[in-house]
């Protein structure tokens, strides 16, 4: 017998409706489940946004504990075009006076006159060394770097081969008109960074007159004086005076004169330039200000998710979830917790951060201000590492209290997986279902195939039995 192909031709059933509800009644628990899903995925990422912001917290607890944080000082100069300068951790705060004699300087030497672009016109060699100039004698301190000049060198060629030399000196030409002049300048600064220069014909004998060719670019002392070219500046160190002392540089950058201070020389004076080195209020008072906003933002996530609007009825993704309402209590409770011994501050109201009845921290300039200026309180209250969590500071506290917490056994990270876990199952006992579901509506389809075939079987039974009675009426 042939299969039905359209359910309820034989019966005359609706059977897609019939099946589509009857499945439809046994999808109801897929429904639920996808519900609780939702609502399980909303947790999780609600308790991923606490795990961020309690990161961000731990950050601006732990600033709190960094020693720059309250060991940061600030160099300020009255006279900053004469003197400048930074200042390490390690500085005390204090005050001084800077007098700045003589800058350090370097070497420099200038020839005679040349026509542009002519030839030095002699071959020979030059000789530079570095060293120190005193008066006449030359004390060397550096190899001697030759370097051979041809006799069709120009002024330019010869600086390009001293600067590729390698002599500690730079060489430059300098054209004004129709004359080229080569100066060379000491690389360094300071007494020890002179340079000397001496000149060589093409036999290797010493040129000492110092007037034309190759020993014109001499720069040395004889019997007769200093001969070739013409000293411009002379190497020397910078000479300073702190609150009277002397005090010499090589260059003009001054590093521990002062411990912890560096000066960066920039002109001479002719009075005193003042110096202060201060602890750097701003610095504590930002990482401060980060600390509250770190804690006003999880708290206001906390109260936000925990919470329950009457007005509206409706209810926070973690309303009535222990774990969100334990940490929002456990937090409230450590802020409000007395401080450690050694301090003039008892509770964090007392540093200026107040805590406010939603559970914020509001900032009280004034008392700030003042607490600022008590670094060595400020730091016992915040940074105390007593060995016990009682007894620490408020910042090593609640670095500790975080750092636990979302840890891979922390209270958030457990909560997380028995999330994730819970959406895995939902996840499974959906597909179940779902295949349940699937298999009974195919067998709820070839029953009613069935259905349809046998109907249609006895349709075509009783109208042979009406035909052959009609006939029977007849012939009788």
């Amino acid at each position: 017998m042939a299969t039905i192909s359209t359910p309820g031709v034989g019966s005359g059933l609706d059977v897609r409706t019939i099946v589509s509800q009857l499945v439809a009644l046994e999808r109801q628990p897929i429904t639920q489940l996808q519900t609780k899903a939702s609502s399980l995925q909303t947790k999780l990422s609600a308790y991923g946004r606490l795990k961020s912001e309690m990161a961000t917290l731990q950050d601006a607890a732990t600033a709190l504990m960094n020693p720059s944080t309250w060991n940061s000082k600030t160099f300020t100069s009255n006279n900053t075009s004469a003197v400048t300068g930074s200042v390490t951790e390690g500085a005390l705060a204090t005050s001084f006076s800077v007098r700045v004699n003589n800058l350090a300087q370097a070497q420099s030497v200038r020839s005679g006159p040349l026509a542009t672009n002519t030839a030095i016109g002699s071959e020979g060699r030059l000789d530079l060394q570095t060293g120190k100039w005193d008066g006449t004698t030359f004390n060397s301190s550096g190899s001697v770097v030759s370097v051979n000049i041809l006799d069709t060198d120009t002024l330019s060629d010869i600086a390009g081969k001293i600067n590729s030399s390698g002599a500690g000196v730079t060489a430059v030409v300098v054209r004004s008109g129709a004359e080229d002049r080569l100066l060379l300048r000491g690389n360094g600064t300071g007494d020890n960074a002179g340079f000397r220069i001496q000149s060589f014909d093409g036999s290797g004998t010493a040129i000492t007159d110092g007037t034309t060719g190759v020993g014109s670019l001499a720069f040395d002392h004889g019997p007769a004086g200093f001969y070739g070219m013409a000293r411009t500046q002379t190497a020397m160190d910078a000479n300073i005076e702190i609150d009277g002392i002397a005090v010499s540089s090589a260059t003009n950058t001054v590093a521990d004169a002062v411990p912890g201070v560096t000066l960066n020389l920039l002109a001479e004076t002719t009075s005193n330039a003042q110096v202060s080195i201060t602890a750097n209020e701003a610095e504590t008072k930002a990482r401060l200000e980060a600390f509250q906003k770190a804690y006003n933002t999880l708290n206001a996530s906390l109260a936000d998710m925990t919470r329950y609007n009457p007005a509206n009825k409706s209810a926070g993704p973690l309303q009535g979830d222990s774990t969100a309402v334990g940490l929002q209590s456990v937090l409230r409770s450590m802020l409000g917790a007395n401080g450690p011994a050694g301090t003039s501050f008892n509770r964090l109201s007392d540093v200026g951060m107040e805590l406010q009845r939603d559970g914020s921290l509001s900032i009280n300039s004034a008392k700030l201000t003042a607490s600022l200026a008590k670094p060595a309180d400020l730091r016992t209250f915040f940074d105390t590492d007593s060995g016990s969590a009682t007894t620490d500071g408020l910042a090593k506290r609640l670095r500790d209290f975080v750092r636990t917490a979302v840890g891979i056994d922390g209270t958030i990270e457990n909560r997380n997986k028995a999330l994730k876990s819970a959406i895995d199952r939902n996840t499974t006992e959906q597909g179940r279902i779902s295949d349940r579901v699937t298999r009974s509506e195919t067998r709820l389809y070839a029953q009613f195939s069935r259905l349809d075939a046998n109907m249609a079987a006895l349709s075509s039974l009783g109208s042979f039995v009406s035909s052959q009675v009609a006939v029977w009426n007849k012939s009788s």
